[in-house]
């Protein structure tokens, strides 16, 4: 297959991470609303926690379909179609009166996003050549922190002054303008490798996959991992506000610093991993401890912001677990590519996004329901805190030495 142009893939690579900047913007919009939404559309925290929770029934499981499709069809126009109907579940979100049909928006939504990191992995593989992976996945993490700092931010100042329809309306109608540059780069990309016919069976199957102790560890690494990312994306703009009593504008400004530190974390992880790369350091070993710090962070973060008794220290703990995702999030995408290889990552990447989505189901049903029974975040605090042990322990202990998988010819 012919290689792409240099500037072709820096296009590419910019556009993954603001594709993933986007992604995070618009699934983390309710969060940003909730303060007003709640109370406008009637809701309990349960209630409010099965909304959130609605993205992730068809997110998960829609990353093994994902992974399919994206192993037959062209990823870059797979990815298109996704993002265009998410981008009008979004807008219409404004449009709910009830939590039937914010469920049923929210399934939309998850619709359309479930392909995007298949796509971007198979994309990253197929067309960023080695000593450039780490800038690509690191602009994947970075678009991934930015989205709910950027979303946090604006989307709370915009909240404080149109409210929550408007919110929804114009982070909808914005997300759709970035179809035109991705459209103008994919057609300058070469051919996809694989296609329909014999061709898109070459790789493993996911029983193959599945069978693989690196898939199942990493699969628990995140979906641990994952639980503490999903608690401050769902639940920390209300924790600010009804807890600490912070206005919807500071709120905004407190609320993004997690996620600025981990766009920082992930440009710094990102690019220490393509520098030990070119200084012949073995991928494996770096990826892995880089992994468990984060990890470790985040836990450590996590535990610190509801005991933080001032401002700076709630700020610090914030950075602290933002900074320790940033770093957790490139490693492990990186560990994942290198296992899985080109045949089997689009795959590789559904089963363990598939997995680590259960956080995303399972996070906002507990929580709400922890909060109802005992009118207090402090518990939920506890166990976010405490799944990243189990993280940990995966990546330390499970996970098996990091090198490409020699898949079998089936």
């Amino acid at each position: 297959m012919a290689a792409a142009s240099t500037r072709t893939v820096t296009a590419l690579i910019w556009l993954i991470g603001l594709a993933v900047f986007i992604n995070y913007v618009d699934r983390g919009t309710l969060g940003i609303a909730a303060p007003r939404l709640k109370d406008d559309l009637g809701l309990s925290a349960t209630q409010y926690g099965l909304a959130a929770s609605a993205f992730f029934w068809v997110y998960a499981p829609g990353q093994l379909v994902a992974g399919w499709l994206v192993g037959r069809r062209d990823a870059g126009w797979l990815l298109a179609a996704g993002l265009a109907l998410w981008g009008l579940a979004t807008a219409l979100t404004g449009l709910a009166n009830g939590l039937m049909a914010l469920v049923l928006l929210r399934l939309l939504l998850a619709v359309g996003e479930a392909v995007t990191f298949p796509a971007l992995f198979k994309l990253i593989v197929d067309h960023v050549d080695a000593a450039r992976q780490g800038a690509a996945n690191a602009a994947l993490s970075i678009g991934l922190a930015l989205g709910p700092a950027f979303g946090t931010l604006a989307g709370g100042l915009l909240l404080a002054s149109m409210g929550w329809r408007w919110l929804f309306a114009v982070v909808g109608v914005a997300t759709l303008l970035w179809l035109v540059p991705w459209v103008l780069t994919i057609r300058r990309l070469p051919p996809p490798q694989q296609q329909q016919g014999p061709a898109a069976d070459a790789g493993p199957s996911y029983l193959q996959i599945l069978a693989t102790r690196a898939a199942l560890s990493l699969s628990l690494a995140q979906v641990c991992w994952g639980f503490g990312l999903y608690f401050l994306v769902t639940w920390l703009p209300l924790w600010l506000v009804e807890v600490r009593h912070y206005s919807l504008t500071d709120m905004a400004w407190i609320g993004a610093l997690a996620f600025a530190a981990q766009a920082l974390a992930a440009l710094l992880g990102g690019q220490l991993n393509d520098w030990m790369q070119r200084r012949g350091m073995a991928p494996g070993p770096v990826r892995r401890a880089g992994a468990m710090a984060g990890t470790a962070m985040t836990g450590l973060g996590l535990a610190g912001i509801p005991l933080s008794e001032s401002q700076p220290a709630l700020i610090a703990a914030l950075l602290l677990a933002g900074f320790g995702i940033g770093i957790c999030h490139v490693c492990v995408n990186m560990l994942a590519q290198l296992f899985a290889g080109p045949t089997a990552v689009a795959k590789w990447t559904g089963v363990q996004n598939s997995f680590g989505n259960i956080a995303g189901i399972v996070n906002p049903l507990i929580t709400g329901a922890i909060i109802d029974a005992t009118g207090s975040y402090n518990a939920a605090f506890a166990l976010a805190a405490a799944m990243p042990i189990v993280s940990l322990f995966s990546l330390a202990v499970l996970v098996p030495r990091p090198e490409p998988i020699d898949w079998p010819q089936r």
